[in-house]
């Protein structure tokens, strides 16, 4: 219980690690890793989703419920974001992706001020003192499993619905499309046998032409 950190705390320590340590940075940014057989994939899905994301640590623990202190860079700019507290693994990567495009879509005009709020000047917010997460989170290990289960099963009928969603429109799409002109197919056998030639026809003897009209 007496185990508590804050945001800000966090950001000085992510902040310490990618300034004092940059030998590591390769490590960061790993989606995966191999230990013999097994491979291992990173938890930190804006490491293949976001774009300039390069690290940097996700946690879970039931009372803390998903955490993540994500980096990304783009232009030489390297930003950070701390979110804690999230109620699912995706719902952390939302909130971090969409703090991360905040301050890039927002840092360049930030420029123009002569005194800009670092992380040391930031203001202090009132301390609402520690809380809980663990009835909240969706997780097995968290005595959720009624809530996974649910979360689950949602899931699976967002994907369902998607997939009869895709087949509908791809149906449409054939219906709209042109039809196709009918082509006759002629089939024929190479092993049968051709056709016997017809008989030639006789020619009937010509009837005696009249003695004064010449007839060929």
């Amino acid at each position: 219980p007496e185990q508590v950190t804050t945001a800000r705390d966090l950001a000085k320590l992510s902040r310490a690690v990618i300034l004092d340590f940059p030998e590591y940075a390769p490590l960061w940014h790993q989606s995966d890793v191999q230990i013999g057989r097994l491979k291992l994939a990173t938890h930190n899905a804006l490491l293949k989703s976001y774009d300039g994301a390069d690290g940097l640590k996700t946690g879970f623990i039931c009372d803390s419920g998903f955490n993540v202190v994500a980096t990304a860079t783009r232009e030489s700019r390297r930003l950070g974001a701390v979110v804690l507290g999230e109620l699912s693994g995706r719902e952390r990567s939302v909130r971090a992706a969409s703090l991360l495009e905040h301050g890039f879509q927002t840092g360049g005009w930030q420029d123009f001020f002569a005194e800009r709020v670092t992380l040391d000047t930031l203001p202090l917010a009132e301390a609402k003192g520690p809380s809980t997460m663990r009835d909240l989170v969706t997780a097995w290990d968290c005595g959720q499993r009624g809530r996974v289960r649910a979360h689950a099963i949602a899931q699976k009928k967002r994907q369902q619905a998607a997939k009869t969603r895709a087949a509908a429109a791809k149906e449409g799409s054939a219906k709209d499309a042109p039809a196709a002109r009918p082509t006759k197919v002629v089939k024929t056998d190479a092993a049968a046998p051709a056709p016997a030639k017809a008989a030639p026809k006789v020619a009937k003897p010509a009837k005696p032409a009249a003695p004064t009209t010449a007839t060929e």
